[in-house]
């Protein structure tokens, strides 16, 4: 049986880690996830899905890597290996539809990694977070300590990559990477219901949102300006556009602030 495997719920795509007891990113779990994107990038052109939710199996989302990945190996192998696995996190997370991870357990080193690429982290109340590259002698290989940095900032990534430390998920959301926290008993439902509720939403607009976002972070805001004209003006042609300002109008208001509820953290 597959260490990783893509299943569909309706709209919504689920990528599945289940590599026991520890959820190991091992090479095997690295092609599986490979694999698995395919499936969703090949899914989402198709229209099949309109939203990602990432999962593993077991009491602990992903303790690391399995350390037997680095043993003997030489500066050029390794440089082939991440030349391979590097791509293949950045295009989950340049997917265009929302993702939302569940996070329980041990989410260490590769795992929070992994984590970072989803756009919504949903963490149990137990979980607990760290970059432990330090303790065998290297750094974070996945892109961990800059994408840490791009959501808590340099000194808080700074902290967690040189300190090797665990951290609670309440400590995580207070540093703005852990989007929320839930109890543990409901974390998967909570994880599912927000996954889902992106998929039944203007996906293309989230999608438009996103790549915003990525111009901003890569190339600062006069370029996200300029990306509106490729991003923006497209969802005017949408259904899921027209559809929501022929609803709003057909209820007799003309504010999008009627139809928007309060939301607490």
């Amino acid at each position: 049986m597959s260490a990783v495997r893509y299943e569909t719920e309706g709209a919504l795509g689920v990528l599945v880690v289940d590599n026991p007891p520890l959820n190991l990113m091992s090479e095997e779990v690295i092609a599986g996830v490979a694999e698995a994107v395919d499936e969703v990038e090949g899914a989402i052109a198709a229209g099949s899905i309109r939203a990602l939710l990432v999962r593993t199996e077991g009491p602990h989302f992903m303790a690391g890597a399995d350390v037997r990945v680095f043993r003997e190996r030489s500066a050029r192998h390794a440089r082939a290996l991440f030349s391979r696995t590097l791509p293949v996190f950045a295009r989950l997370e340049d997917l265009p539809v929302p993702t939302v991870v569940a996070v329980q357990g041990l989410c260490l080193a590769a795992g929070l990694e992994l984590a970072l690429c989803a756009d919504i982290v949903v963490a149990a109340e137990s979980a607990r977070f760290a970059q432990v590259e330090r303790h065998i002698g290297t750094t974070t290989l996945l892109g961990g300590i800059h994408r840490l940095a791009e959501r808590a900032g340099s000194a808080r990534a700074k902290q967690i990559v040189f300190d090797g430390e665990q951290y609670t998920a309440q400590q995580f959301a207070d540093w703005n990477i852990v989007n929320h926290v839930v109890a543990d008993a409901e974390l998967l439902d909570r994880a599912t219901e927000l996954a889902r509720r992106y998929a039944d939403g203007p996906t293309e607009a989230l999608a438009a949102g996103k790549a915003l976002l990525r111009r901003y972070l890569d190339n600062g805001i006069r370029d996200a300006d300029r990306a509106v004209l490729d991003h923006g003006s497209p969802l005017f042609d949408t259904r899921d556009m027209r559809t929501g300002v022929a609803k709003l109008l057909s209820g007799g208001s003309r504010s999008i602030a009627a139809n928007t509820d309060f939301a607490g953290r």
